[in-house]
């Protein structure tokens, strides 16, 4: 490469567009910008972000979602088929899962919800402007009719997960979904298909662990008429029902090892047989799996062929359980309000604040099913139209593992002891004493020397009692400092 061309590869990288109908975003954006060296140009709308992207070398668009005239998606669509190398990033002030997936399948490196924060717009800008101007144009999906999002919460784990759906979606690659049970692995599954072009085909759904291994071959390969007792016609199974559209496999850890080297072959070949039959079929599905075990531990155990692993894990995804994404509670919790309002005659409801908060607290072990059951069974108890503290059942009130939630001291204490003493109301008072203190001091007190960063003297005086005290009380309960145990 010349010298010149480096000039004008360096001057052409250095050039961004902002395209936003607010004063406000434009104006911080461009100064933040300028400052970190970028040479911002600014648009109110798509007149006038054409001509600048015709007359500069721009090599990055922050295009809003939301725009006069002709919506950010559409606009995204067509400036990426003029400028194949232009690198998008889609901003909107309303971060739901349909716009993420959509702005991934229009061709966008990246999504951003507003407000933002300038370091990491910083960032992400460093991280564009690294992809190489070579870089081939991303295969995009016309948009359809607007879907239903399956999916609901605006966590930083979700919101990656929305755009690795819009980005596979793209695509036939085969998806591995992992996750505890009940996080939701068959909806990520749906909301593959019903974003991919296979949409208007088949998702056909079959759950490895429930149906016995004798008549698994038969549910996934179909049978012929007198295939074996009881065959007294001929059944089409999962993988020719499937054909054109998608078959999602759940609990692929369960399937017996006989029929993981059978749907091997059929992953590589495309076609297979009926029970008892010779006829090839042949097949053109997408397979999406799911499980909540660790299938590198099956194989370590020969109980997962390798080969079939590394077939199915060509696109991983993870989901995190509930407890590590409790900022998602409160908005799970209103989806379930609203679906559950539509699917039972109860009409809406809503939840007291105190409820939110026991909500958050609480681990929910059983995960988003677990949420959404309580929110249901709850609307169904409660007749008002307010979900009431007094109404949730007992196990949401146990003792759960101090998290940096972000609750308060005195608001974490208040719900743990209200919740024991619930608990513990058959017991005399001292019964209570020795059922209440055990359970409560040590993770209020870890969370205490957490929020003052170990500081014994700080934490002593909030608790009103001298700091030898404090520091046999920590050796007693056995709490240490992480940092410290790192170093």
């Amino acid at each position: 490469m010349s010298k010149q061309e480096i000039i004008e590869q360096s001057k052409e990288s250095s050039q961004i567009l902002v395209l936003d109908d607010e004063h406000s975003i434009r104006w911080v954006l461009e100064r933040t910008l300028s400052q970190a060296g970028y040479i911002p140009h600014l648009a109110a709308d798509v007149l006038e972000a054409r001509p600048l992207l015709q007359k500069h070398p721009i090599r990055l668009a922050f295009v809003d979602i939301n725009l006069p005239g002709k919506d950010g998606l559409s606009f995204t669509r067509e400036i990426l088929k003029e400028f194949p190398s232009l690198l998008t990033i889609v901003m909107t002030g309303q971060s739901t899962m349909y716009n993420t997936v959509e702005a991934m399948k229009a061709g966008a490196f990246d999504y951003v919800a507003k407000p933002f924060n300038i370091d990491e717009i910083e960032e992400l800008v460093k991280r564009a402007l690294r992809v190489p101007l070579s870089t081939p144009e991303t295969k995009r999906i016309k948009s359809g009719k607007k879907a239903d999002d399956l999916l609901a919460g605006q966590s930083k784990v979700m919101r990656d997960l929305y755009k690795a759906i819009g980005r596979v979606a793209a695509t036939d690659l085969t998806v591995l979904i992992q996750g505890e049970s009940g996080t939701g692995k068959e909806l990520i599954a749906r909301s593959i298909h019903q974003h991919s072009l296979r949409s208007s085909q088949p998702f056909v759904a079959i759950n490895c662990a429930a149906i016995p291994s004798e008549l698994m071959e038969s549910e996934l390969f179909g049978h012929e008429k007198g295939a074996f007792t009881g065959a007294t016609e001929r059944k089409r199974g999962k993988l020719e029902l499937a054909s054109q559209g998608t078959l999602f496999l759940d609990e692929i850890g369960d399937m017996p090892m006989r029929l993981q080297s059978k749907l091997l072959r059929v992953l590589q070949e495309k076609q297979f047989e009926r029970v008892g039959g010779q006829e090839l079929i042949t097949t053109n599905m997408r397979v999406i799996t799911a499980t909540h075990q660790n299938l590198e531990n099956l194989i370590k155990n020969s109980n997962f062929r390798t080969d079939l692993y590394y077939r199915l894990n060509v696109f991983p995804l993870n989901i995190a359980p509930l407890r590590e994404r409790r900022e998602d509670i409160p908005v799970l919790t209103e989806h379930f309000l609203e679906k559950g309002s539509k699917e039972m005659a109860v009409g809406s409801k809503t939840v007291e604040p105190e409820v939110m908060r026991v909500f958050a607290l609480y681990n929910w072990p059983g995960n988003i099913r677990e949420l959404e059951n309580t929110v249901k069974s709850l609307m169904i108890i409660n007749v008002t139209g307010t979900i009431m503290l007094d109404s949730l059942p007992k196990n949401l009130f146990r003792p759960q593992p101090v998290t940096d939630y972000g609750e308060s001291l005195e608001e974490v204490a208040s719900l743990k002891l209200e919740g024991l003493v619930r608990d513990a109301v058959e017991f005399d008072k001292d019964s209570l004493l020795a059922e209440v203190l055990p359970q409560v001091e040590r993770p209020l007190l870890k969370l205490l020397l957490e929020q003052t960063n170990w500081n014994q003297q700080k934490s002593a005086r909030i608790l009103g009692i001298n700091r030898n005290t404090l520091r046999k009380k920590i050796e007693t309960l056995g709490l240490r400092n992480q940092r410290d145990i790192e170093k």
